[in-house]
């Protein structure tokens, strides 16, 4: 049952990450205008907090970037 779990939460952490992609790529693919701007803003908090985990686990926790 516990990998059943790590499995679901693995599965929505990769919805919601493909769910940022896609509104970032809404963003860039389209003309500049409020909707596009607030689509891939909403792309790009989403999408954040996974780059800064990313950035920590390859870099390491004390990495000068």
């Amino acid at each position: 049952m516990k990998k059943i779990k790590e499995l679901l939460k693995s599965f929505v952490a990769v919805l919601v990450v493909m769910i940022g992609v896609i509104c970032f790529n809404f963003y860039i693919t389209h003309t500049i205008g409020i909707v596009s701007i607030l689509i891939g803003g909403l792309g790009f908090f989403i999408l954040y907090p996974a780059v800064k985990k990313w950035e920590k686990t390859i870099w390491g926790e004390d990495a000068n970037l």
